[in-house]
């Protein structure tokens, strides 16, 4: 826990190095001192099919969804959507300058009584 999920459309047209961009990620929830890192779980998922307002070609999205056990305050979750908009802006220049980019973060509390975790030794 946490997970963070990095979805984005494909018609963008910067390439950042999606890897180094989690270990940012990833490193800036860390440093909060609210989660360990080796417990944070990170990924991209590219859409190739998606449609946004009209369908007009030059609109694209990014957008992090991190998932946390529900239970934080509102500001807590504030400043983390912050700190992520951060790292996130930086990394897509081309699209942002170009095109109209949705570029978002959004924070959804986890059901803590039914959540479970099973990890191995």
């Amino acid at each position: 826990m946490p997970h963070c999920l990095l979805e984005h459309s494909a018609n963008l047209l910067d390439a950042p190095d999606w890897t180094g961009l989690l270990r940012e990620v990833n490193r800036t929830l860390a440093d909060t001192g609210l989660f360990t890192l080796a417990d944070i779980k990170s990924r991209v998922i590219r859409h190739e099919t998606f449609v946004i307002g009209d369908g007009a070609p030059d609109q694209a999205f990014v957008t992090l969804n991190l998932q946390i056990l529900g239970g934080r305050p509102d500001e807590v979750k504030a400043g983390l959507s912050e700190a992520l908009l951060a790292v996130l802006k930086p990394a897509f220049p081309l699209t942002a300058g170009k095109m109209r980019l949705s570029l978002t973060v959004q924070i959804s509390d986890l059901h803590r009584p039914s959540y479970r975790r099973q990890t191995s030794p």
